[in-house]
C-alpha cells in the first residue's frame, strides 16, 4: 500500500507490480494527470506501530474476493520456525520491532529521494525514539516533525472508548467534559517555551 500511494504522488504513476497484478482494475492516469501527480506529495506523513513477517500466496482462493488478495501474501506474527517478530510490550498488544521503524524510514528516504518525512502516529516506545533518531542520524533520514497522538480520548478500534491515552481525558457520563492530564501540561508547557533554533547543522549529525 506505501507504493500505491508514493509511487503516484512522487514518480506520477502506479508501481509497476501493482500495475501487473491488477492494472485491468486501476484507473487510467492521462498524461497530464500523471504531470501533476508527480511530486505533488509536500511531505509524507507516516504512522508505524509494528512489523510482521510476510508469506507469499502462490494460489489465492479468487472465491472469497477481499483486499488482502492483492497483495498475494498473507501477513504472519512468527516465521516459519515459530519465530514471533520484536518483544512484548509492557502496555498495549502489538509487538516492538523498532528495527523495523529504522528500517522503513530508510526505504523511504532511498526509494523516493529521501522526501520530508513526519510521523503522525507511533507507539510509546523509546526504543522506536532512539531507531528514529539512528535513522535522522545516521542515515540521514529527512524527518522533520513527531506529533503527539492522540490530543482527545478517542474510539479505539474494538477497545471502544476503554483505551484512554490522549492528553486530554473526556468524562464521558458528563457532558464530555475535557480534562487535562499531566501529559497535556506538560506539552502545553512544553510548547509555550517557543522555538528555539538548532545551532547544529543537519550535515554535522
Amino acid at each position: 500500500m506505501l507504493g500505491w500511494h508514493l509511487d503516484t504522488t512522487m514518480y506520477g504513476d502506479y508501481p509497476q507490480i501493482m500495475k501487473d497484478i491488477v492494472g485491468h482494475r486501476l484507473p487510467q492516469f492521462t498524461a497530464a494527470q500523471k504531470a501533476k501527480l508527480k511530486n505533488s506529495a509536500h511531505f509524507v506523513g507516516l504512522n508505524y506501530y509494528t512489523s510482521t513477517f510476510a508469506n507469499h500466496v502462490e494460489n489465492p482462493d479468487h472465491s472469497k474476493p477481499r483486499w488482502k488478495q492483492d497483495s498475494l501474501i498473507s501477513w504472519e506474527p512468527k516465521n516459519s520456525d515459530k519465530f514471533t517478530i520484536g518483544s512484548t510490550p509492557s502496555t498495549g498488544k502489538l509487538p516492538v520491532f523498532a528495527r523495523g521503524f529504522r528500517s522503513l524510514l530508510k526505504y523511504i528516504k532511498d526509494k523516493y529521494a529521501n522526501p520530508e518525512i513526519m510521523i503522525m502516529e507511533n507507539e510509546a516506545s523509546f526504543e522506536y525514539d532512539l531507531s528514529m533518531n539512528e535513522a535522522i542520524c545516521i542515515d540521514k533520514v529527512n524527518v522533520t516533525g513527531y506529533f503527539i497522538w492522540s490530543l482527545l480520548d478517542n474510539f479505539e478500534w474494538n477497545e471502544g472508548y476503554k483505551s484512554r491515552f490522549g492528553l486530554y481525558y473526556i468524562d464521558f457520563k458528563n457532558n464530555l467534559t475535557r480534562i487535562e492530564k499531566e501529559s497535556g501540561k506538560y506539552y502545553r508547557d512544553f510548547l509555550s517555551q517557543g522555538v528555539r533554533p538548532s545551532t547544529i547543522k543537519r550535515d554535522e549529525l
